[in-house]
């Protein structure tokens, strides 16, 4: 590959990543005005449904439809099956996603699952901490 043949390549994965990232924005923002656009019954409503406030709700919608990546890559670090999470207890999945969804420590996290740190230093910063520990003692909740 020439370097001509990799600046090219390159501009194309960062125009796509640009394209994408926008269209996610885009997505959010629409689903946000959606939302801030319902009646106040309504509102209520679908918060009830989800099981949180509707500042929540907002917070999760704001935080798009990968808010909550972290939270599969923090199980899959910790050996706890994501599918068998979400097959067994779906409350306890759906609550750890908004909680994920809504944290402020994403960049640490995010960090410490890239470096492989995550298994030892979870605990400091995850709301998820005290269910990820239950989980870790429970074996049907481990891969295997």
């Amino acid at each position: 590959m020439t370097m001509n043949d990799a600046k090219s390549h390159l501009a194309q994965r960062v125009g796509k990543q640009l394209v994408d990232w926008y269209s996610d924005l885009r997505v959010r923002h629409e689903d946000e005005r959606a939302l801030v656009n319902l009646d106040p019954e309504s509102r209520r409503q679908l918060a009830a449904d989800c099981n949180v406030n509707f500042d929540t709700l907002l917070e999760v919608v704001r935080a798009g439809a990968h808010g909550a990546d972290e939270m599969i890559e923090m199980l899959k670090a910790l050996h706890i099956d994501p599918a068998d999470l979400q097959a067994h207890l779906p409350d306890l999945f759906r609550d750890m996603q908004v909680t994920c969804a809504t944290c402020q420590d994403k960049g640490r996290c995010r960090y410490d699952l890239k470096d492989g740190t995550a298994p030892v230093n979870f605990a400091d910063y995850c709301a998820n901490a005290p269910a990820l520990n239950v989980m870790r003692a429970e074996p049907p909740l481990l891969r295997e």
